[in-house]
């Protein structure tokens, strides 16, 4: 696969739902990215020009409140189905219409995932990166802990957390500890506590028609080892992608063996697609 540079271009998206800042590269197909809770669109910064020079448009968006996102300072305005909704939202901007693949990092695949059950057309294919899709007791452990760190002391109250991550990875203090400040306070307590209710269920993904591929970090302590990652892909008839020297954010670890299997999955939902027709003829 080519590495050719490709430049990416920050944007804000009007949309129905309000304005979502975003990074975009490319031409081509529509892939929108999403980020997971106490992250960003800077997540997915290594693999934009991996995506855009493999042709496709490839768009990481700030969700509601998140860093450079306008977003309510009222928790209650996180909700499960309102961001969803945004999601949405920013597909049919994006796609103008047309369904894009969608990829999701940790807690964000909560989201991609009941928007891809409360409009699978819209979802052309569903790469969740770092999630089971449903929430451990030790996530909802720490969902908690940050939600209620933030509503007694504000964001202060995450940062000896941010901190802790800024000594192990360095090179991303500044966004690190920049976007504790720039996420609005609502944003934090709210979509962690909505990460910690009622998700979408696996089944109501599979009944969707939806294509679904889960990619992971084989170092990945935060949600689950390979062989948890296995028995939940095979409910849906497929085998995860476990990418070796990775950890739980894949993207970052080794942005380029995880843009080949997304890719290679996105050609693959294509050529299923041109199929079709020809089956239905015969």
């Amino acid at each position: 696969m080519t590495t050719l540079e490709s430049p990416v271009r920050n944007v804000m998206l009007e949309t129905d739902r309000g304005r979502f800042a975003a990074c975009r590269a490319g031409s081509g197909e529509p892939v929108v990215l999403v980020g997971g809770y106490l992250g960003s669109k800077e997540d997915f910064a290594p693999l934009l020009p991996l995506l855009a020079a493999a042709g496709y448009a490839a768009w990481a968006v700030d969700h509601h409140g998140q860093h450079e996102s306008p977003g309510s300072d009222d928790p209650s305005a996180y909700t499960l189905s309102a961001m969803a909704q945004d999601l949405l939202a920013v597909v049919g901007e994006v796609g103008e219409g047309e369904p894009a693949h969608v990829v999701a990092h940790c807690a964000g695949a909560a989201v991609a995932h009941a928007a891809a059950v409360a409009l699978p057309r819209a979802v052309r294919s569903f790469a969740p990166l770092g999630s089971l899709l449903t929430g451990s007791e030790k996530e909802t452990a720490f969902l908690t802990w940050c939600a209620d760190a933030v509503a007694a002391e504000g964001a202060a109250g995450l940062r000896n957390l941010v901190d802790h991550w800024v000594r192990t990875d360095p090179d991303r203090a500044d966004l690190m500890r920049t976007r504790l400040s720039t996420t609005r306070t609502g944003h934090l307590v709210g979509f962690a506590r909505l990460l910690c209710g009622p998700r979408a269920g696996v089944g109501e993904l599979a009944g969707s028609g939806v294509p679904l591929l889960f990619v992971h970090g084989v170092d990945d302590e935060f949600t689950g080892s390979p062989e948890e990652y296995q028995r939940t892909a095979r409910r849906f008839g497929r085998d995860a992608v476990a990418v070796e020297g990775a950890g739980h954010c894949v993207q970052l670890d080794r942005p380029q063996e995880t843009a080949e299997a997304l890719i290679g999955f996105w050609r693959a939902v294509s050529a299923d697609r041109r199929r079709v027709p020809a089956a239905e003829g015969r």
